[in-house]
């Protein structure tokens, strides 16, 4: 069973989507909370949006000018990882430990990309991670839960939340393997060009049976 239930309670503290960060963060949560800090053999390509962005076809942040006009350049929000969501662990038996380690979860790149539409913002996010087998793990399919998030920056409530259950699958013989996500743009309304101030990005393994909140041309500032 999960190490926790992530989906109970999300604690919107920021800490930068980097495969460093994320991964220490995550081992020493996973350590405070009697869970183990071994998080494994995690080797993926330094983190940095460009790399994830190239791969995914992602363009620039530069929205289509009338003739004559300058190109207008959007400041797309940060996208941050919720502290303690980075990696989850699963385990066959009590107590935890390293020995009976079935599988773990783990968040690495991001990137994203933000488009004008009329008076909205589209920000559409990609996010890559692993799948890893412990000793009592076996290959076979894995459906990974992450979420993906837009909050407004000056009360940090969530505008747009989406789950995402990518499909994993390890194949016999190996003990990992990658996957990543791509949302469909998540609409919030269009503020100003420097929408870093008015919007963050958050993303995280979110174990629970959350819900999707959409975002409506109404939302409130």
């Amino acid at each position: 069973m999960p190490c926790r239930e992530f989906g109970r309670s999300w604690i919107w503290r920021p800490v930068p989507v980097n495969i460093a960060k994320s991964i220490l963060a995550a081992s020493a949560f996973l350590a405070l909370a009697g869970c183990g800090g071994h998080l494994g053999n995690f080797d993926m390509p330094e983190a940095g949006g460009s790399t994830l962005a190239n791969l995914l076809g992602f363009k620039s942040n530069d929205a289509p000018a009338a003739p004559g006009a300058e190109v207008r350049h959007i400041f797309c929000p940060e996208v941050l990882i919720l502290e303690g969501t980075a990696a989850s662990q699963a385990y066959a038996g009590t107590p935890p430990s390293s020995a009976n380690l079935r599988y773990q979860y783990a968040l690495g790149d991001s990137a994203r990309e933000c488009a004008l539409e009329g008076d909205q913002l589209a920000i559409k996010i990609g996010v890559a991670g692993r799948v890893l087998l412990g000793p009592a793990g076996s290959p076979g399919g894995f459906s990974v839960p992450v979420r993906m998030a837009v909050l407004r920056g000056r009360d940090n409530q969530p505008i747009v939340s989406k789950l995402y259950r990518p499909t994993v699958t390890v194949a016999a013989g190996e003990t990992q393997a990658d996957f990543t996500i791509v949302s469909e743009p998540l609409r919030v309304p269009f503020i100003q060009d420097h929408a870093e101030d008015d919007y963050t990005i958050k993303v995280g393994i979110d174990e629970g049976a959350g819900t999707d909140k959409p975002a409506g041309k109404g939302a409130k500032h």
